[in-house]
């Protein structure tokens, strides 16, 4: 291949090479040995890189990879482990050095090193495994560069979904917290975190938060986010294509934290659970931290199988549940807030009131309330929403009845109306009696006496004491947030 050239000579004259639709004319480039110069071929290389090994092995493999400062004769690469190393030296070697020659126009040796996490980023290893390399102080360039790639988004992880900007209530107060426990310390405590709820309450807006909290701590973990039917898709793909070392390697090996989507759509998927039970068992078994979303509990997911069932259930199950309407309009004001729209009180109260629980069919109101408005040059305002949302907002549902709320959770419980109205403290009345006045509190305007008055004239202190207990029971006792959640559908109905 000839002779090794230095970095430090000027180039002239070098071959045209496409990255993309850009077309990098190195005629024209002149390399003088400065760091933004080299950094300027580290990216041409990887823009033909990605056009001969494809996206998906270019996110993988070659995305990671880290240009370190250059010794004037070689370029050297920093890869995040030694299996890493390995690897891309093994499978990826020949055409990473080929293309460098092809950008410079003239041979040149790369180094893979390999970076020592426990040093904080200032030791390598050499790719040969001999002695270490100190690198130098961090110039501002690279520091501009560690930035870029703390804020580069995970792939399908939307970057403004955040703890920051999550209202918490007491719907979500139980996930929120877990959610955020797993972000401070991944892989100790709540392995796997299984977070379930229906359509539109938050689960995926906290899976992408704990990422987006990772990629902020340490820019080199590796955050893998896919969705359940994306998992399956890659499988196929994989077995069609003969390729299940690199699905293996992309779903086990590289992951310190796996996030899959919707698990519920595994049902029925016998080849993809297979694969999925031995991808939790290998993450698990070295300590990586593993989360999950679903709209239901695993036992409820049908066609699933006990062994994949049993690990869901075995780290931290977290619910969400349709918000309240205070909750509601806390979220409306935050992401109005966000879109840079002014929203006044009644109006907030008006569009949630009528959207009782979906944050997603919020964020649509609040985009065609804000579209409509500019589009006719008015304000947002409660007459501007009554007369352009009025086609995609129901009307407000009617307040369930005290009685109406007292015969659900009697017919829930295998009790009956008279027993919940009743003066008997049995155990297995009282708890019902209390979440019947829970459920009335929340749904209906009466005051603590007026209900206290609804059951055989009970004081108010009582009632306040049994909606507190178990807004706190709520908490901690997933068994009982699942009995509350079921019962608010049957309300809804």
């Amino acid at each position: 291949m000839g002779a090794p050239v230095s970095l430090a000579v000027v180039i002239e004259g070098a071959p045209r090479r496409r990255r993309n639709d850009t077309i990098y004319a190195l005629a024209d480039f002149r390399l003088r040995g400065g760091e933004g110069c080299v950094q300027e071929v580290w990216f041409a290389v990887q823009g033909s890189l990605r056009d001969r090994l494809g996206s998906q092995n270019f996110e993988i493999w070659i995305e990671p990879i880290r240009l370190a400062p250059t010794t004037g004769t070689s370029m050297r690469l920093l890869l995040p482990n030694r299996y890493f190393r390995d690897w891309v030296k093994e499978n990826f070697g020949e055409a990473i050095t080929e293309e460098f020659h092809q950008v410079l126009g003239t041979p040149v040796p790369v180094d893979f090193l390999i970076e020592d996490r426990e040093g904080g980023g200032g030791e390598l290893e050499e790719a040969a495994g001999s002695e270490e390399v100190h690198a130098s102080a961090e110039t501002m360039e690279e520091a501009s560069q560690r930035s870029a790639r703390r804020s580069a988004p995970i792939p399908g992880v939307a970057v403004d979904k955040t703890f920051r900007n999550f209202i918490v209530g007491s719907c979500n107060q139980f996930a929120h917290a877990t959610s955020l426990a797993v972000a401070d310390d991944p892989g100790a405590n709540y392995n796997p975190l299984f977070i379930y709820g229906g359509t539109g309450l938050g689960k995926t807006h906290l899976m992408h938060a704990i990422g987006n909290s990772m990629r902020e701590r340490d820019e080199r973990l590796n955050v893998v986010y896919v969705t359940a039917e994306q998992f399956t898709n890659d499988l196929i793909e994989s077995l069609r294509y003969r390729r299940m070392h690199e699905f293996r390697d992309r779903y086990r090996k590289l992951p310190d934290m796996l996030l899959i989507d919707d698990v519920q759509f595994l049902g029925g998927k016998d080849a993809t659970q297979e694969e999925l039970f031995h991808t939790f068992e290998d993450l698990h078994k070295r300590g990586k931290q593993i989360v999950f979303t679903a709209d239901v509990l695993p036992r409820e997911i049908k066609m699933l199988e006990p062994r994949l069932r049993t690990r869901f259930e075995s780290g931290m199950l977290a619910d969400t549940q349709p918000p309240d309407v205070e909750t509601m309009v806390a979220i409306l004001r935050q992401k109005a807030e966000d879109m840079g729209l002014e929203i006044t009180p009644d109006l907030a109260q008006w569009i949630c009131t009528r959207l009782r629980g979906n944050v997603r069919e919020l964020e649509g109101a609040l985009n065609r309330l804000k579209a409509s408005c500019r589009l006719h040059g008015v304000k947002p305002d409660l007459d501007a929403a009554r007369k352009h949302l009025v086609g995609i907002l129901p009307e407000a549902p009617a307040a369930p009845s005290v009685a109406e709320i007292v015969h659900i959770v009697a017919s829930f419980y295998n009790l009956k109306p008279a027993d919940l109205h009743g003066a008997r403290r049995l155990k297995q009345v009282v708890r019902p009696r209390h979440v019947a006045m829970y459920l009335i509190r929340a749904h209906t305007e009466l005051s603590f006496p007026d209900i206290g008055r609804a059951f055989g004239n009970r004081d108010h202190a009582t009632v306040q004491h049994a909606c507190k207990k178990i807004r706190s029971l709520m908490i901690k006792d997933a068994d009982l947030r699942n009995v509350i959640e079921t019962l608010e559908r049957m309300l809804q109905r």
